[in-house]
């Protein structure tokens, strides 16, 4: 994704610092900027939230790609005490059933809203873990960071949804960057408070998640494989899937063989940032959350380019039967 200069990264956490109280905090707008961090090596994440927390609509009206706000509460969930696995909502399936659905051309406001929480955090996290005094102000700020990443989400929610695919993907992307920047936030204040904690309390932390978590691995093949990536059968049905409603001459073949490819990378992304393990803090966790995030943002780059270049070489006709495809969820 977007990076931008240590400078604009301080300011952005003086600011997270510095936020009122968590029920204060909705509001903050830092902009569209990713802080990221580089991905080192190959971690995993059980992707686990309530069932139904996400949001997740096969009609793709709904979806998570295009209002992030429903996935966050989803996604800190699984950072601070994952409990029960639920699909990753930026998979593979979920771009394409996204880009090529039947939405509205106007957002969802009811979509935009701050789902999240970040006093019932402060507390769960308060009475779980007891924390001393001098760890209590760094509690609040992470409170704090957690109600202004909510409330920066719920500021980035999009006023329209374009009806062609690529046009639809590169605001999937643009969602899909904010959702990233609004996690960057609570990076610092959490890494603060995680390193605050004496041996007694990470041994609370961690038994918070360990049963869930052993609960969940019993459950991983049918809970968590369908939410990976891409497998070569996705990438063929997305393929066909456009091959049907183009209807591709001789000529054009060539061209779709080269959407196979874009697609078939594209899904390999994915598919390397599956999740097969926990990472054992809140903070790796929450790292592991955003290097998927930034497969996800590849994966819809390379798409979107993908399917760009592809409508360039179709008719008028084609163009709008194209535009007029309809994924419906497998």
């Amino acid at each position: 994704m977007r990076k931008i200069g240590a400078y604009l990264a301080i300011a952005a956490l003086t600011a997270v610092i510095f936020a009122p109280p968590p029920a204060a905090a909705f509001g903050l707008r830092i902009g569209p900027f990713h802080i990221g961090l580089p991905f080192f090596g190959r971690r995993h994440l059980y992707m686990r939230a309530n069932p139904g927390d996400l949001g997740r609509q096969d009609s793709g009206a709904n979806s998570a790609l295009l209002y992030p706000s429903i996935a966050f509460g989803a996604i800190f969930q699984n950072i601070f005490w994952p409990a029960q696995s639920s699909p990753w909502p930026f998979g593979y399936q979920d771009i394409f059933t996204t880009a090529f659905a039947k939405t509205p051309a106007d957002g969802n406001p009811r979509l935009c809203r701050p789902s999240y929480d970040a006093n019932a955090t402060v507390e769960h996290l308060r009475t779980e873990l007891a924390p001393t005094p001098d760890q209590m102000p760094l509690l609040q700020k992470l409170g704090g960071a957690l109600g202004a990443a909510a409330g920066y989400l719920a500021k980035s929610c999009p006023n329209e949804i374009p009806a062609q695919p690529t046009a639809r993907l590169k605001v999937m992307g643009s969602q899909v960057e904010e959702l990233a920047m609004a996690i960057d936030m609570v990076r610092p204040p959490l890494q603060d408070f995680e390193q605050s904690l004496n041996d007694e309390q990470r041994a609370r932390f961690a038994a918070m998640i360990a049963a869930p978590a052993a609960a969940a691995r019993n459950e991983q093949s049918s809970n968590i494989n369908p939410g990976c990536g891409g497998s070569p059968t996705a990438v063929a049905w997305s393929v066909d899937q456009i091959r049907q409603s183009v209807q591709p001459t001789d000529a054009q073949q060539d061209a779709l063989s080269g959407l196979n490819q874009a697609f078939g990378k594209a899904a390999s992304d994915l598919e390397a940032h599956c999740p097969t393990s926990m990472p054992p803090t809140a903070l790796s966790r929450l790292e592991t959350i955003q290097a998927r995030l930034d497969a996800t943002w590849r994966a819809e780059l390379a798409i979107q380019v993908s399917l760009a270049d592809f409508e360039t070489k179709l008719s008028d006709e084609q163009k709008d039967r194209f535009d007029a495809t309809h994924f419906a969820a497998r």
